[in-house]
């Protein structure tokens, strides 16, 4: 059910690693999923917390890294105090969320002055098109009895009525992140230290045989057959082809 835990953190996970500040005092990893990167971060934060409207994964992660404080929440909407978080990671998220400018303010609030916030998604890069998740949705929503079909082959049955990735994948640019920081309550107390740009098509490339051939095969003969795609996916995620990247993520500074 879960995606395996490397020993080191790999692509978008090894480059929030890297922005963080080795000796940080308070980490929030928004959308943590089931906690492995959170559970990596640790080792450079003071304290570390994470959150996620996913149910079945804050209880995983609760499971698997007790001594972390997890919260079942949504991105939105946070428990947290005012001002409480040095640094946020939110890797591979933002395109996931119900309203972006929500989840923006709401780390806004509880980010201190100074802080620091790490996003990461999908560029609207040269392969943007190949997206996986995309194909789920338009597959889902236009040709549900199609979806159905392949749903049961892969795992057996039905799916849920409600399965998350409810609109479609997003993908952003620089520009993208700069207009809804504008109309976010960062507007006029953020700056952009850092822009990242990297990996081309491996990544994609390997998603998309992982799903076709799932239909077929066990998960676990494909996790085989993948895996050297999967470790030049981790090197090509750190070259920069610039606007026809894949990846983007910024490293922004709280006022």
């Amino acid at each position: 059910m879960f995606k395996p835990i490397h020993a080191t953190p790999q692509n978008r996970l090894k480059l929030a690693f890297d922005w963080i500040p080795a000796g940080s005092q308070r980490l929030l990893d928004a959308g943590c999923a089931w906690g492995y990167g959170t559970h990596h971060y640790a080792a450079k934060t003071k304290d570390v917390c994470g959150c996620d409207p996913n149910t079945a994964f804050i209880n995983q992660a609760r499971n698997d890294y007790p001594a972390i404080k997890f919260e079942n929440c949504p991105i939105e909407n946070t428990p947290y105090e005012n001002e409480s978080f040095d640094v946020i990671t939110l890797t591979d998220v933002l395109e996931h969320v119900d309203d972006e400018l929500s989840a923006l303010n709401e780390l806004c609030r509880v980010m201190k002055p100074g802080g620091l916030l790490i996003i990461t998604t999908p560029h609207k890069g040269l392969f943007s098109f190949m997206d996986t998740d995309n194909y789920a949705w338009h597959l889902r929503t236009k040709f549900p009895r199609l979806y159905r079909w392949i749903f049961r082959m892969k795992h057996g049955k039905d799916p849920l009525a409600k399965v998350g990735y409810e609109s479609p994948h997003r993908h952003y640019n620089l520009d993208d992140f700069v207009n809804l920081l504008d109309r976010s309550a960062f507007n006029g107390c953020y700056e952009i230290q850092r822009v990242f740009r990297g990996g081309l098509i491996i990544g994609a490339l390997g998603a998309n045989i992982y799903e076709l051939l799932s239909i077929f095969t066990s998960v676990q003969i494909v996790d085989k057959l993948i895996k050297p795609i999967g470790k030049l996916s981790d090197l090509d995620f750190f070259i920069n082809y610039g606007k026809l990247s894949w990846n983007i993520g910024i490293l922004i500074k709280k006022r």
